[in-house]
């Protein structure tokens, strides 16, 4: 039967946005790879490496409103 998606039983989902990679393709295949060993989709795969290794990290103190490469979380 599987897993049921968590809004199924009326659990709240996440605020989500977007972005768009551009990835060699041997790349993408690995994490497609690792995806399914994870049972999981490639998004959330690439989601749950970025958790990872951004997990230990401190935000910046000065912030990141002055970087023009950085999103405004709302």
């Amino acid at each position: 039967m599987g897993v049921q998606p968590k809004w199924l039983f009326g659990e709240e989902m996440k605020k989500t946005s977007s972005i768009t990679l551009r990835l060699d393709l041997d790349l993408l295949r690995a994490v497609k790879i690792r995806a399914i060993m994870n049972d999981r989709s490639a998004n959330g795969e690439i989601s749950a490496i970025l958790k990872d290794a951004l997990k230990n990290e401190k935000a910046p103190e000065h912030g990141l409103g002055n970087r023009s490469d950085a999103s405004r979380a709302e």
